[in-house]
């Protein structure tokens, strides 16, 4: 019997509390969940929810995994005494996987659909469900008419079932329904969206592409075959998960079967009073939308409450959150809309959840982020060890840290795309298709201002004397019109060269007009023609062309913008389609020469039938339409080449420019744009609304004086009635911009912040810093030499110089953009590296070449930011990003990035010394090694507890906006790899491996991967979830991936022939 006891407590041992089989469970763990964001990739969301998420082998190893965790803190109290800090924080992770456990077992979610007026006390449960119903006895002569109320149910029962795991052995023990039993075995599932197309191609005698079965798979539409039995009487019934419904007959009563969810009927029922959206101010983009609703309960009354993105009904143990919203279409499937042009809205969804798990998983939120902070300062926890063992290390040892900084090349771009919808281009259509709905080529009767008459019309007569003014300059048109007549290379490089030379002064008045983004925000051309320039060249100036004269240019110079060649190309397979040699086209080589004429003529008066000629002379016409009838994830890296060059012929037709210039404030809060300068009718303005005809014809004179004045100073120099024109419409925009328009406080923030650059200007000082002592330090580290103190104090008084212009740059964009600056990949790459620079100037200051590794670390993370692969572009939030969770959870969670990105560069450099090792020669290398470790290991401490903090914080911002603290979504789901990774990665000491120092450094290296996927690979490559900023730039950066893992390899072997370092006791 005792040894009985002996082995069961040694079984127990081994499976619950053993380090090796919970390090082991934790790779298991981060393993499967990385999987299956792959998965949803390929299959969707519901099949990775169905096959690992929700299946019972997942749910083993979680409470597995809690248990040896459990098991691991129990032993180590035993052996090594209670540790206050250590076994909170671990114990906080016990509690929330309980609380996990309980959402995931005695909690439910679901939707409730409200139409507008209309009242529910029903739930849609998320999950699918076979949900069985057994009829009232109908009599023999009953029919299906007699069973169709709800109330004709009396039994019923709901089992959960997924097309991908239990429907092969299922079965339904036999119940009781009306005192007879029932039961009911599946026979088969197939998959009908691919048996469909296997019968539709061998009826088409054709081979089926692998592109068409990858798309049926992800329909996810399935039959279901079941042998149903009743009071002795069998059918076999046959059911569809789209939520169609079956019934047959069993003697007197009728089973029906229907797949999909189950309904919950809640013991109070909600009413919608009414539905609101607030957009961005002249945009469609949703700044808010709440629903307004009635508590309606028999025994409390009822109540009103508004539900909105961040703002909660609880009631009862429910919460309801603002989901999202439906508009009501008509039999074509197409929006409806008021005579206001806004949509019509037919109902509410509200997620609702019950989540008796919450109090339990909040409580372990709230020891996991003491524990953390208790872990940092507690004098017997591991990371004070390491602190004490540093600071025992003489200075040369750390003075080797930013050596690793300088290898930072892995971070190569794995980036993510943010390239914004906002630059004004729709590539769904041709968008010179007209006509063109609110701009002023129309004669916008809608054209009233919201502010006083009387001033309006004091204003508009104060510049009567402008039309004068125009008059005058019938002998300048005529005086430039031969220059401008001369379309040969020399004359146009020569207007070119004009261009160039208009005054600061001129250019700022410019500078200063204010546009209106299709999202919203009022932005200057300033910023505009930046944001275009990038978007056509690729570059902030092209070839001495600064962006605000090249948006002048596609103004008021189209012809000759058109021949400039200004677009970059680099797919080989376009320019050979183009017949062009060079890596830059213009706007007239996308087309036939010999139809340039019909190309021009469309853009000056565009019509049906101009169109139908303009297709034919486009030679991308073709690649474009078949480009735009795949889906986002069947294009390939020749059709997004293709769509993107589109875009940019669309911006570079001749007066195509003019339609996305929304520079005349409207009615209310949108914006409207020209239109064709060349469809503007002076004759029919006469004849429009009087109280508007005034000021129309003003804003057409205007316009046409612009163009000629520009002209003027290009062809003659003469800039000062141009000057006069821009300031009459600065003066213009500040009388009726009304709320909208931007103070000079901001103006001047947004011109500063354009002009000073100070992002990319940081990034130069960065890396300077970074690389200044690299090959000193190498040297000094070799020769076992000191290196000068002031070279250390002069690198930290730039640092903190830099960091301050950062941080003052961080700021001004916060003030510019109108919400923290981090809603990006651009902005969150921003602040990373001010993240690893507060690294190097206050918690690295006392070691000076620490700290300028730090320095190295955010000049490669704003390099990458400027790779071109980020859009810096400011825009609006989504409703939901509008929650001060977002600030702490982002903030938290990028930062502790750069930690681990310093762990990953530590972790470089010590390999690139074992390489250089030689115990005998130079006996300091070894000790760089472990002082450089034990830093790295500090570094990646305070990382992960920041990490597990941020991703824990992310929970409660998604509890609180909709819902729902886990949600799987695959930027979590690879946080939550990350976070397993490192914690392998810093408990593998305690397997008490030989070599620990080479080791830990070579994991140090390969954990980082985790972050770069978390980081870009989510974003690139898996492109699904909430938290993905955009897809698509994988494909081209796959080689540099295979060129940086290969160089990581080639190092971690060179290293491993010197890898025989044993650790100290100090860092063990």
């Amino acid at each position: 019997m005792a040894k009985l006891s002996v082995l069961f407590k040694a079984l127990l041992n081994n499976l619950f509390a053993s380090m090796p089989l919970s390090i082991f469970l934790m790779v298991l763990y981060a393993a499967c969940i990385g999987w299956a964001t792959f998965v949803e990739k390929e299959y969707g969301s519901i099949v990775a929810h169905d096959v690992i998420y929700a299946s019972w082998w997942f749910e083993l190893l979680n409470a597995w995994l809690g248990l040896s965790l459990f098991g691991c803190m129990l032993k180590s109290v035993k052996y090594n005494g209670f540790k206050v800090s250590v076994h909170t924080f671990h114990f906080a992770l016990i509690v929330i996987i309980m609380g996990a456990g309980i959402t995931r077992y005695y909690g439910f979610e679901g939707n409730m659909v409200l139409e507008d007026g209309g009242s529910s006390s029903f739930i849609e449960s998320r999950d699918n469900f076979l949900n069985v119903l057994v009829s009232n006895d109908v009599g023999e002569n009953g029919t299906q008419s007699d069973i169709l109320p709800l109330d004709s149910f009396k039994k019923g029962y709901d089992i959960s079932l997924s097309p991908y795991v239990r429907f092969s052995k299922f079965s339904l023990d036999t119940k009781e329904a009306f005192d007879k039993p029932l039961s009911i075995k599946s026979v088969s599932i197939i998959n009908y969206s691919l048996s469909s197309l296997f019968e539709q191609a061998k009826n088409e005698n054709r081979e089926i592409d692998p592109k068409e079965i990858d798309a049926k798979k992800r329909e996810n539409h399935y039959l279901a075959k079941f042998e149903v039995t009743y009071d002795g009487i069998t059918h076999t019934m046959l059911l569809s998960n789209r939520g169609e419904r079956a019934i047959a007959r069993f003697g007197n009563r009728f089973i029906t079967l229907s797949w999909g969810p189950k309904f919950i009927q809640l013991p109070f029922e909600l009413k919608l009073d009414k539905f609101e959206v607030i957009n961005y101010p002249g945009s469609q983009m949703p700044s808010s939308f709440a629903s307004y609703v009635r508590v309606i309960d028999e025994t409390h009354g009822e109540y009103p409450f508004k539900i909105f993105m961040n703002n909660v009904l609880d009631y009862k143990g429910y919460r309801f959150f603002q989901s999202e919203y439906r508009v009501k279409r008509d039999e074509e499937g197409k929006e409806m809309h008021d005579e206001n042009g806004m949509p019509l809205y037919a109902a509410t969804i509200l997620s609702v959840n019950n989540d008796p798990g919450k109090i339990p998983t909040y409580i372990g939120y709230t020891l996991l982020i003491l524990g953390a902070l208790w872990l940092l300062f507690d004098n017997d926890s591991r990371f004070r060890k390491l602190s004490n063992y540093v600071k025992s290390q003489k200075v040369l040892s750390i003075a080797f840290l930013f050596c690793g900084l300088a290898l930072f090349q892995l971070n190569t771009p794995l980036y993510a795309n943010t390239e914004s919808k906002n630059i004004e281009s729709d590539t769904s259509k041709f968008s010179q298709e007209l006509p063109r709905k609110k701009s002023l080529d129309s004669v916008n009767s809608e054209k009233k201002s919201h502010l006083d008459k009387q001033l309006r019309e004091k204003y508009i007569q104060a510049n009567e004397d402008f039309i004068a003014h125009i008059a005058t300059s019938k002998e300048s048109a005529e005086k430039i019109a031969p220059i401008f007549a001369d379309m040969s290379d020399e004359a146009i490089r020569e207007r070119i060269e004009g261009l160039k030379k208009i005054p600061n002064k001129t250019l700022k008045r410019f500078a200063k007009i204010q546009i209106q983004g299709f999202d919203g925000r009022i932005k200057l051309l300033d910023t505009y023609s930046d944001e275009i320039m990038r978007k056509v060249t690729g570059k902030k100036e092209f070839k001495g062309l600064k962006h605000n004269q090249f948006l002048l240019g596609l103004m008021t110079m189209p012809e000759d913008m058109a021949k400039l060649r200004l677009i970059k190309v680099t797919n080989k397979e376009i320019l050979d389609i183009l017949g062009v040699r060079d890596s830059y086209v213009s706007f007239e080589d996308l087309f036939h020469k010999d139809r340039l004429s019909d190309v021009y003529a469309f853009s000056i008066s565009p019509n049906a039938e101009r169109l139908e000629k303009f297709e034919k002379a486009y030679k991308l016409y073709h690649f474009v339409n078949t480009a735009l009838k795949k889906r986002d994830s069947e294009r390939n890296e020749f059709d997004k080449q293709i769509l993107r060059l589109h875009e940019k012929m669309d911006l570079l037709m001749p007066f195509s420019i003019w339609h996305y210039l929304r520079l005349i404030p409207a009615d209310g809060d949108s914006w409207i744009p020209f239109g064709n300068p060349n469809m503007l009718d002076i004759a029919q303005i006469q004849q429009s609304n009087p109280e508007d005809r005034k000021e129309l014809t003003l804003l057409v004179y205007f316009l046409e004086d612009f163009r000629l004045q520009t002209r003027v100073g290009v062809a003659l120099g003469e800039w000062e009635k141009l000057n006069e024109t821009l300031l009459f419409y600065n003066r213009y925009q500040a009388l009726v911009g009304g709320s909208l328009y931007l103070n000079p406080t901001l103006v001047e923030s947004e011109l500063f912040l354009n002009k000073t650059d100070v992002f990319p200007v940081s990034q130069y000082f960065y890396l300077a810093l970074g690389m200044l002592l690299f090959f000193v330090a190498f040297i000094a580290i070799l020769s076992n030499k000191q290196i000068p103190k002031w070279l250390g104090k002069t690198c930290y008084i730039l640092l903190f110089c830099v960091f301050v212009a950062h941080t003052l740059g961080l700021i001004l964009r916060w003030y510019v953009g109108g919400h923290a600056p981090w809603s990006n990949a651009y902005e969150s790459m921003l602040y990373i590296a001010w993240a690893s620079a507060l690294s190097g100037v206050i918690i690295l200051r006392k070691s000076y070449f620490a700290m300028c590794g730090a320095s190295f670390l955010a000049g490669m993370a704003l390099m990458v930011a400027h790779w071109g692969f980020m859009d810096p572009q400011i825009g609006n939030l989504q409703p939901v990003l509008q929650s001060y969770w977002l600030n702490i959870h982002v903030a938290v969670i990028v930062a502790s990035y750069g930690f681990l990105g310093l762990s990953f560069m530590l972790g470089i450099t010590n390999l690139i010394l074992f390489i250089f090792r030689n115990q005998q020669k130079r006996p300091q290398v070894d000790s760089a090694i472990l002082a450089l470790s034990a830093i790295s290991e500090m570094s990646m401490i305070i990382g992960i507890l920041m990490l597990v903090v941020g991703t824990f914080l992310g929970g409660v911002w998604a509890n609180e906006s909709w819902g729902r603290y886990w949600g799987w979504d695959s930027k979590e789901t690879w946080s939550l790899v990350s976070v397993g990774v490192y914690a392998c990665v810093l408990h593998v000491r305690l397997l008490k491996p030989l070599y620990l120092p080479y080791i830990y450094n070579v994991l140090a290296v390969l954990a980082f991967s985790s972050i770069l996927m978390t980081y870009f690979g989510v974003n690139f490559y898996l492109g699904t979830g909430m938290h993905a900023y955009a897809q698509g730039e994988g494909d081209s950066v796959n080689r540099l991936i295979f060129i940086s893992l290969a160089l990581i390899f080639i190092l971690v072997a060179l290293a491993f022939m010197k890898r025989k370092l044993l650790h100290t006791k100090e860092t063990h």
